[in-house]
């Protein structure tokens, strides 16, 4: 499975140590990182040499969280960064980690994506390293179980007005109404089930 790994920038050598054991864990459980940039920012904030143009990291950003099976974030330093990237992979339909370390005696803010109703978007907090493995194991094997096939969508305007209105009203992502909508016709067709049934 790819999965995408972000995190703040701000502050990146002091979590250095959390962000690399993410990503190492990932890449342990089986899966693919498929934008590895981790080390690169840690050194050159460690050099504190200039980054590449911001404009170029956004087109990355974007493809990777495209391109992935699951996000997994960081987002123990907020920023708007981080917000825009989940609300877009929310928008995509992806499933989301949103991981934060419990910080002694200091209340953790919430993100305003949170309040995000999508079964798909997960929260935890860690204390420590080995908490980051066992919470990276219970969201990875989740999904990497699901057969999950892409396909191109052409619909009405009459259709995409409805989609963009359920989801909002519905508190579900596109995908999400799609899907039921799939599901709930699926339930209710006989030829279908008998043919479910010569299968088995």
């Amino acid at each position: 499975m790819k999965v995408f790994f972000t995190c703040s920038t701000k502050n990146i050598t002091k979590y250095a140590g959390y962000y690399r054991t993410i990503r190492d864990d990932i890449i342990a459980s089986g899966h693919k990182i498929n934008r590895d940039w981790i080390d690169y920012s840690i050194n050159i904030a460690l050099r504190n040499t200039p980054d590449v143009q911001s404009y170029s990291i956004y087109r990355d950003v974007i493809t990777a969280i495209y391109t992935a099976d699951a996000i997994v974030v960081d987002a123990t330093i907020k920023s708007m960064s981080l917000g825009h990237q989940i609300a877009y992979a929310l928008e995509k339909g992806k499933p989301i980690l949103i991981l934060t370390l419990d910080k002694k005696n200091k209340k953790t803010e919430k993100l305003f994506v949170e309040g995000s109703e999508s079964k798909d978007l997960i929260t935890a907090s860690y204390k420590n390293k080995k908490e980051i493995r066992d919470i990276l194991n219970n969201f990875l094997n989740r999904y990497d179980s699901k057969s999950v096939k892409r396909f191109n969508l052409v619909l009405t305007g009459v259709q995409n007005n409805y989609i963009e209105w359920a989801a909002f009203n519905y508190k579900r992502t596109k995908t999400e109404i799609i899907q039921e909508a799939i599901d709930k016709i699926s339930e209710k067709d006989i030829v279908y089930k008998k043919y479910l049934s010569k299968q088995s």
